[in-house]
């Protein structure tokens, strides 16, 4: 089982930090009973403006992650329901609809998952989705029924580009390399600040509490930066809920190869994709 990737930041700051502690006891000498009370209220400033900060960039990433998460989880509920409503049309026309929902899941897995991860889209895809959407639109409905079928697939298809449209933008932001330099700067001041304290108590008290800031410090940083790269970090968004949805419609097409369930009247088909 490999470690989590927050270990590797948080180990990074503890030994950049140690090192720095280890530098400023050699060559930094400060005036404490002249300069105590000072240090004292600016840390404490300091202090209440990178919590805050980091606070607040960690619950955003969170937030951004998670709504990546309920995004793949509705792309695939949506072309889950355009499988279901394709059970609506013709025997024929429904089997064609239903092996394009199942191919388009198939290239979202094989070929844009990794293309994700550097911010690509994938032709593949773009081309099941056009072909599977054109055929919805140039459906010709023989009764009110079909045509309500039709209005209810092409929303459905939409919810389904919009989607992915949603995560190739968010696989493509830059926010984790802009925010990382602002991050780093942050960390680098208050364990600077850290270090004003050197040569007064213990030493190896000094860096275990050193130690303690710059490991959480490492972990909040990490996870800010993995979670502002849902589809590329280690922590990346996987298409469990697209695998479970091409699975699913693969049994229904096993058990009625004829694209519809038992139940309901058809038509003979009249359509063409």
């Amino acid at each position: 089982m490999s470690m989590s990737p927050l270990f590797y930041w948080a180990s990074a700051f503890l030994l950049a930090a140690l090192a720095g502690l280890f530098i400023s006891f050699k060559v930094l000498k400060v005036d404490q009973e002249r300069n105590s009370d000072l240090i004292n209220a600016m840390l404490a400033i300091l202090g209440t403006l990178v919590a805050v900060l980091l606070g607040m960039l960690v619950s955003s990433a969170d937030e951004q992650y998670r709504a990546m998460e309920d995004c793949v989880n509705s792309e695939a509920t949506s072309i889950t329901e355009v499988f279901r409503l394709t059970r609506g049309l013709s025997p024929a026309f429904a089997s064609v609809l239903q092996d394009r929902c199942i191919g388009y899941c198939d290239k979202v897995l094989s070929a844009e998952w990794p293309s994700m991860k550097k911010g690509e889209a994938s032709a593949a895809v773009s081309d099941e989705y056009i072909q599977l959407s054109d055929s919805i639109t140039k459906f010709r409905p023989a009764n009110a029924g079909e045509a309500e079928v039709q209005s209810a697939l092409l929303s459905a298809t939409h919810d389904v580009e919009a989607d992915r449209a949603r995560r190739i933008v968010v696989s493509r932001s830059s926010s984790a390399r802009r925010l990382l330099p602002l991050i780093m700067t942050c960390a680098i001041v208050i364990l600077a600040c850290s270090y004003l304290y050197v040569g007064k108590g213990n030493l190896w008290l000094h860096s275990v509490l050193v130690g303690l800031v710059a490991i959480i410090l490492g972990t909040n940083i990490g996870v800010i930066f993995l979670m502002t790269r849902p589809f590329a970090s280690e922590w990346s968004i996987q298409p469990e809920a697209i695998e479970l949805s091409v699975k699913a419609m693969r049994r229904i097409k096993q058990q009625f190869p004829t694209g519809v369930v038992p139940g309901a009247g058809h038509e003979e088909p009249r359509a063409t994709p």
